[in-house]
């Protein structure tokens, strides 16, 4: 039995990972498989021992190669030598197995998390964007393709030419949010997203901070941009930190509750940011030269609302009306030209081209 298939037992038994470490600390991968074999070893009431049992089994393992193989998803394991030596510590609690799509080789360089609030305000937009185009030719931009900063950051990565990963609280067959869908196959075609859960796994109130530790672990150090008091980008930051990782926050407006978080971090010795040179000096690392910029390729819905708001600020309604598109099909145009940078939103459903 290689090495590699038992990495893969454990992961598709669907034990908490952090159960799988806590066994792996007294027994080796191969010594646990083996230990099967004798029958009266273990109690059959233990969920985990019963889970681990459901699924060794030689035909299973391969099945589940094979369904792999067939949807285009790659994986990679601990045993492996491109698994991420960042990831491969005890203090990240590595998973067994990283589900993948796109080019791996992303995360060889040194990578920097970008993470922050969903309801992201203009000037949150604007710092991640200006900071992440001047990150992105010296190191991968990792963050969890979530609304707001997230996207934000993946496609001010991709707009620079750079490379960016995307850690998804979810499997692969289940990205989300759905607004964000066209930047996860940009970033499969020209970075990767990855994911400890199986394929078919859907995203729970568990998996996002779960997956949060994947974020901090690949990184050398974390950049909050906005974030409030309880946000989950914190729950990154706290990560960070128990890994030993850097933390950097960039400061907020006093008065705005989206703030409070990045705030706390500053005087709780998190590292200030006001630019990418911050960070590329507290690195000691040249600024990079300026990557060619990527020409954008906008689909029809998104070229026309585009259009149509080259002439002057509309309304969502007025959209609705001049565009002929359903509600949900201008929901999405409008998303991805807020993520790309090329439009913003005015004020409450008032919608403008960014200068």
């Amino acid at each position: 039995m290689i090495l590699s298939d038992i990495y893969l037992w454990l992961s598709y038994s669907h034990v908490p990972t952090s159960k799988i470490n806590k066994i792996l600390e007294h027994i080796s991968p191969t010594e646990l498989w083996n230990s099967f074999d004798d029958e009266s070893r273990y109690r059959s009431d233990d969920k985990t021992i019963n889970a681990l049992k459901r699924t060794r089994n030689l035909e299973y393992i391969e099945r589940a190669k094979l369904y792999l193989e067939t949807n285009n998803i790659k994986y990679v394991t601990r045993a492996d030598p491109i698994y991420p030596v960042s990831l491969a510590q005890r203090e990240t609690d590595p998973p067994p197995v990283l589900y993948y799509k796109g080019d791996i080789r992303n995360l060889s360089a040194p990578s920097i998390a970008v993470v922050g609030t969903r309801r992201a305000s203009q000037y949150g937009r604007y710092v991640s964007q200006k900071i992440v185009d001047g990150l992105a030719g010296a190191f991968t931009i990792v963050s969890g393709m979530a609304a707001g900063i997230d996207g934000y950051a993946h496609a001010a990565a991709l707009s620079a030419g750079g490379k960016t990963a995307a850690v998804l609280g979810s499997g692969l067959f289940n990205p989300s949010p759905i607004s964000n869908i066209k930047l996860f196959d940009e970033i499969c075609e020209k970075g990767v997203v990855l994911s400890e859960y199986t394929p078919d796994t859907h995203a729970s109130v568990y998996t996002f901070p779960q997956r949060n530790r994947i974020i901090s672990g690949l990184c050398k150090g974390t950049l909050v941009v906005e974030a409030a008091e309880r946000s989950g980008a914190l729950i990154t930051a706290d990560c960070a930190l128990e890994q030993g990782r850097d933390v950097f926050a960039v400061p907020g407006d006093i008065d705005k509750p989206r703030s409070v978080g990045t705030n706390k971090l500053i005087k709780s010795g998190g590292i200030a940011v006001t630019c990418a040179e911050d960070i590329l000096e507290y690195y000691s690392v040249s600024t990079p030269p300026k990557a060619e910029q990527k020409t954008l390729a906008l689909d029809f819905a998104e070229q026309q609302v585009l259009d149509i708001l080259s002439e002057g600020e509309k309304s969502f309604d007025a959209l609705v009306m001049t565009c002929g598109m359903t509600v949900p099909e201008l929901n999405t145009a409008l998303s991805s030209l807020m993520i790309y940078g090329l439009i913003h939103q005015k004020a409450k459903n008032l919608y403008c081209v960014s200068k």
